[in-house]
């Protein structure tokens, strides 16, 4: 008989923490992710437990890496702030383990620890397109290079190729920027927003927060900063123009730390 040991630390107040030692001596059941069963009913009964009750002998030991988990937290991490950000009354952790359509009937918490669906998450989340949606309309919206970030629209070329999703969370802060040309009830607006951070999707997110999720999918992301568009040259001035050049070439810096940049000009129509 095996005997399988887990240790966590429970904290009970802002210096205390106590190590609980879970001794869990059974003949767990062991599953990898692709040996879970097709149906709706094994995928759904795989989650079908009680978080805060004991460990039995007869629950499933499944096997993941740690690059799985940082994907499932990621996508967790994002679910949350989304829902929390939008007001939703659904539970995130309900939504984490229903069967979608955009993981083709699998449930997030199992589908999203693939490098597939999880792209798939963060655009539909980052967008804010919904609670499902079919995986083409999301894939139609990732940039097809590897060496892209997998968020829609993000500019990358061999000099500024974007980190994936995950390695971004684990960067270095860098610059990232973006112009908006978009029309509202009140007439056409001219935007620039840059942002220093270790997220791309944070620019993402604020573009979504500002001028809505239609701007944010017309909208061209970059890393780093051109001073040489005509936008540019029109709308920044040369003492902005100058320091967000330094930015771009040291994004550590203490002159980037908390740089944070919307410039607007509104035309009515």
């Amino acid at each position: 008989m095996a005997h399988h040991y887990l240790s966590c630390a429970v904290r009970s107040g802002p210096t205390q923490a106590r190590e609980v030692r879970m001794n869990l001596q059974s003949n767990l059941r062991t599953v990898a992710p692709h040996q879970v069963g097709a149906s709706h009913e094994s995928r759904a009964a795989l989650w079908d437990c009680d978080p805060l009750a004991e460990d039995e002998s007869g629950d499933v030991a499944y096997l993941t890496t740690p690059r799985r988990l940082l994907r499932l937290a990621i996508c967790a991490a994002d679910v949350g702030a989304r829902f929390a950000r939008e007001g939703l009354s659904e539970d995130p952790a309900a939504w984490m383990i229903a069967p979608r359509r955009l993981f083709g009937d699998r449930a997030a918490i199992d589908a999203c620890q693939g490098l597939e669906n999880f792209r798939r998450s963060v655009v539909l989340n980052g967008l804010q397109m919904g609670l499902d949606a079919d995986p083409w309309e999301i894939d139609d919206l990732l940039v097809g290079d590897d060496t892209c970030d997998v968020s829609a629209s993000i500019d990358c070329n061999d000099e500024t190729s974007m980190k994936g999703r995950t390695e971004a969370h684990l960067a270095e802060p860098d610059l990232y920027t973006c112009w908006i040309d978009v029309n509202d009830e009140h007439g056409r607006v001219l935007a620039f927003m840059a942002v220093v951070t270790d997220r791309p999707m944070d620019l993402i997110e604020r573009v979504i927060g500002r001028y809505g999720a239609d701007a944010a999918r017309n909208t061209t992301f970059r890393k780093g900063f051109d001073h040489t568009t005509p936008l540019a040259t029109a709308m920044l001035s040369e003492a902005m123009t100058d320091m967000l050049r330094e930015i771009a070439v040291a994004p550590t810096s203490p002159l980037a730390a908390g740089v944070d940049v919307t410039v607007e000009q509104r035309f009515q129509s």
